[in-house]
């Protein structure tokens, strides 16, 4: 009997074997199975996420689909030229200038550079991380440019020195930027090229107490309009910005203004000459809140903004109010929480030059953002167009695959009006350059145009270009 098998076994091996063909069997159409992946899987980069839309009182949450919508891109775009001599704000093709006979320019020579005994080095101190790195790294390119097609030009004369740029990262932070002119002073150098007016600021009582000639590319706070000082500026100051931002105001129709602003000579100027003119413009100026730029985030000061903004369209009405935000690229933090204000996205923003250009601002959200308040309309400072402003422009986009900010011209001016000035003055001495730096500046035309200075060493006038954030 020991081959039998007891039936209590038997039973046991049947029920296995029906429930292994059960499970072996395709799901019915009514079941409750997951459905197989797709054979094409999405990459993280492309699976587009749930995202969760706020159009009313009731929240709609969007799902994921299996066809991903591509992602608008965004891009800054020259809209017009506030021209200072007529005071007025125009569209239209920029035309092309010429310098007048006699007047020094760059030259470019398709000359093999040569060794010189003497090398002056011209520190270039600019932001290469941090709030400010995309356009510093263009201010740098555009130098580095300069230096290259200086030595060319004094290889063909037989000059008996050349130019090195030498490039430090200052992160826009003005103590760091004073240390980096410190250790580049240890190594002997006197010539700097330089940024922003919180930097200016920080450097300037040691570039005048060694006699360091320190030229700046994007300074224009007023309070730094200093004659005599060891400072020059290649932009004019802000009593000309303020022109041109309460220019595009007026023309806007609006009668408010609601200020954010960074607290900072260059914020604080700038709402104060916007104070300052706006009663002849027909509009009035509300200070909202200045703001810390090293912070990482500005709930409260966004808020701030808000209350005053409805305050401000229960007067007028939103198409009569609007903001105006000076700041760099932590404004990209303020357009992602302005976003979640109602009354902020319902009124046209403005900015400034600080702001115009950057590619932080660019990130989809807060660029979507900025095209629904009007584009955040901001002026720049605007370079002459010329053979030579097309030289830096082509470099740099080649280099960078975008267009440098009118502050890159400038840097690339730099270098050749220090090279000038140590020709006219026959010494590399920063002291005999610094005499004679006015008058090689305001017998130049560069990539930049005119560079003419004022009795305070800044760029005596110029126009300015018009941009605005649109979908790309």
């Amino acid at each position: 009997m020991r081959w039998i098998i007891p039936l209590a076994v038997l039973l046991v091996v049947i029920l296995g074997v029906v429930a292994f063909l059960l499970m072996s069997l395709p799901p019915s159409a009514g079941g409750t199975t997951s459905p197989t992946p797709t054979s094409t899987p999405q990459s993280p980069a492309t699976t587009p996420k749930p995202t969760t839309t706020t159009q009313s009182p009731t929240t709609t949450t969007t799902t994921a689909t299996a066809t991903q919508t591509a992602q608008p891109t965004y891009k800054w775009q020259l809209i017009g030229m506030y021209i200072a001599s007529e005071d007025k704000v125009t569209t239209g093709n920029i035309p092309t200038q010429k310098p007048p006979s006699g007047y020094l320019t760059p030259v470019i020579v398709n000359a093999t550079p040569t060794e010189a005994a003497t090398v002056v080095e011209i520190g270039v101190l600019q932001p290469l991380s941090g709030r400010l790195a995309s356009l510093g790294e263009l201010s740098a390119a555009a130098a580095q440019l300069a230096e290259q097609d200086v030595n060319r030009y004094l290889s063909s004369i037989n000059a008996p020195f050349r130019v090195r740029v030498v490039v430090a990262d200052t992160a826009a932070d003005p103590t760091k930027a004073l240390d980096q002119m410190k250790a580049l002073h240890s190594r002997g150098v006197k010539f700097y090229i330089v940024r922003t007016s919180g930097e200016v600021r920080a450097m300037k009582s040691y570039a005048d107490e060694n006699k360091l000639l320190t030229i700046s590319v994007s300074s224009t706070a007023p309070a730094l309009a200093i004659p005599g000082d060891y400072i020059f500026r290649l932009p004019p100051d802000d009593t000309k910005q303020v022109r041109a931002i309460s220019k595009i105001i007026q023309d806007s129709g609006v009668k408010a203004v609601v200020a954010i602003w960074r607290n900072d000579d260059w914020g604080n100027g700038l709402v104060r000459g916007l104070e300052n003119i706006s009663r002849t413009r027909g509009f009035e100026v509300i200070r909202a809140a200045s703001y810390d730029p090293q912070k990482g985030e500005f709930s409260t000061e966004v808020g701030v903004l808000a209350r005053l903004v409805k305050d401000a369209i229960g007067k007028y009405g939103a198409d009569k109010v609007a903001v105006v935000a000076f700041g760099f690229a932590e404004l990209q933090t303020i357009f992602l929480t302005a976003k979640n204000y109602p009354e902020l996205r319902s009124v046209k923003w403005f900015g400034a030059d600080g702001s115009t250009g950057l590619s932080e601002l660019l990130v989809p959200d807060a660029a979507e953002f900025a095209v629904s308040v009007g584009g955040f309309v901001s002026p720049k400072f605007a370079p002459a167009r010329s053979p030579y402003y097309e030289r830096v422009r082509s470099y740099i986009l080649e280099k960078y695959k975008r267009e440098p900010d009118s502050y890159a011209y400038n840097a690339y001016d730099a270098v050749w009006l220090i090279t000038y000035s140590i020709l006219k003055a026959g010494s590399a001495d920063s002291e005999a350059v610094w005499r004679v730096f006015p008058q090689v500046a305001a017998n130049y035309f560069g990539a930049s145009g005119y560079t003419k200075l004022n009795e305070a060493g800044d760029r005596d006038s110029a126009d300015y270009e018009i941009w605005a954030i649109v979908k790309g």
